[in-house]
């Protein structure tokens, strides 16, 4: 069996190990703002606008994420059960429970990382679904859970073991040398990639194509006389492009705020090898822990009596940390870019269908044991498989929301 004994890699301070989680939390929360990046956003575009830009770039995230990840095990920067120990039980609540989340967050309009970053920049209706989101998971915790944790408990449609038994490298090797490590990253990762860019580049031209279709051929060359550069000024152009970057004054772009967020995972991976909860970037957990805190306010304890509650984690863990400096990053980001501004829907209704888009992805984001960021996102670098069956059941909840609204919104 595989060793399950974590050892921090490196040799630090847990002040200095939690500046660093203040600091990725911060980065995630800036580059997501700044990009308007959204996994939800990215799904709803397939199949109203019939746009893989946003959708490639999610592509190209998991996979340059799971190579990162991959080669600092490969090669021996990092120990292979860093990448595994807290890799998901695979079962039935993870494919339906992932649905529930698509559905949900697709209603609302955004998936946990955007709400956050969303509600930070001044959006009244992302703080509505956040509400949402805490009731949601205590409705989860006492109507769900118990029924769901008796399955996981006697391996009723679902794995009883967790960590290397979801681990790619282990169920296609039966080992995880570096070897098997390596050649498991470029299967997962570089296919990721590829179809990431191709969707990407497919996208653009048939923008172009569609574009070119809607101007006769004088006009098309007068456009193309009066864009064409030379390399000078596109220097020049770079060099304003870059300094607008810096200086807030432009949005990122997808593709950099995708290379920015593979970036500061592996920062978590690194950082938190060995010494908490290795590299997962949670977003959605907290909104329960929010809840309780909130409750102990007014004495009520939730740990007492409703089991989930039970292994919430206190308030200095470092993945709240991560979540309350996300909000931060975002806040920064969007007052100093002139962004900032409280924004209340004209159709008030939306902030009705918001709270129970955050109900609903409340209760999916604890059945499944994670969200597209806690859970996708992360497993797609773990090298495990649940994310993979996130993304199919999250793209399902997602159609048969956008369908709904369709129909009755």
């Amino acid at each position: 069996m595989p060793s399950m004994v974590l050892q921090p890699v490196l040799q630090e301070s847990w002040a200095l190990i939690y500046g660093l989680f203040a600091l990725s939390g911060f980065i995630l929360g800036w580059a997501a703002q700044r990009g308007n990046y959204c996994f939800v956003n990215a799904m709803t575009s397939i199949f109203t606008a019939k746009s893989y830009e946003r959708f490639g770039a999610l592509l190209i995230l998991f996979g340059l994420s799971a190579l990162g990840s991959g080669l600092l095990v490969a090669f021996g920067v990092i120990p292979a059960f860093d990448q595994y120990y807290y890799n998901y039980f695979a079962g039935w609540y993870i494919l339906v429970g992932s649905i529930i989340f698509g559905f949900g967050a697709a209603l609302a309009g955004g998936c946990n990382l955007s709400m956050l970053y969303r509600a930070a920049s001044g959006y009244v209706q992302n703080w509505i679904e956040l509400f949402g989101m805490m009731i949601g998971t205590y409705v989860f915790a006492i109507g769900i859970w118990p029924f769901q944790l008796y399955t996981m408990a006697n391996g009723i449609l679902s794995t009883t073991n967790g960590g290397y038994v979801e681990y790619l490298p282990y169920i296609i090797f039966h080992s995880i040398s570096n070897m098997s490590v390596y050649i498991t990253t470029l299967v997962v990762s570089l296919p990721l990639i590829f179809i990431g860019i191709y969707l990407q580049q497919y996208t653009k031209r048939k923008w172009a194509i569609s574009s070119s279709l809607r101007i006769n051929l004088p006009a098309a060359r007068a456009y193309y006389n009066q864009n064409i550069s030379t390399s000078g000024e596109e220097n020049v152009s770079l060099t304003k492009e870059i300094k607008d970057l810096i200086l807030l004054r432009k949005p990122y772009g997808t593709n950099l705020t995708t290379i920015i967020l593979a970036l500061d995972l592996l920062l978590v991976f690194i950082v938190g090898a060995g010494y908490t909860f290795n590299y997962l970037v949670i977003t959605s957990s907290d909104g329960g822990r929010f809840f309780e805190y909130l409750l102990m306010l007014g004495n009520v304890k939730l740990f007492l009596n409703t089991p989930w509650f039970n292994d919430s984690l206190p308030i200095v863990d470092p993945s709240t940390l991560m979540v309350i400096m996300l909000c931060i990053g975002a806040f920064s980001a969007s007052y100093l870019s002139g962004d900032f501004k409280i924004r209340i829907p004209r159709n008030k209704s939306r902030l009705l269908i918001g709270f129970g888009g955050g109900m609903l992805v409340g209760i999916g984001v604890r059945m499944a044991l994670g969200c597209n960021v806690g859970l996708m996102w992360t497993n797609f670098a773990q090298l495990g498989y649940d994310g993979i069956i996130f993304l199919f059941g999250m793209l399902l909840g997602v159609y048969l929301a956008i369908k709904v609204q369709e129909r009755w919104l």
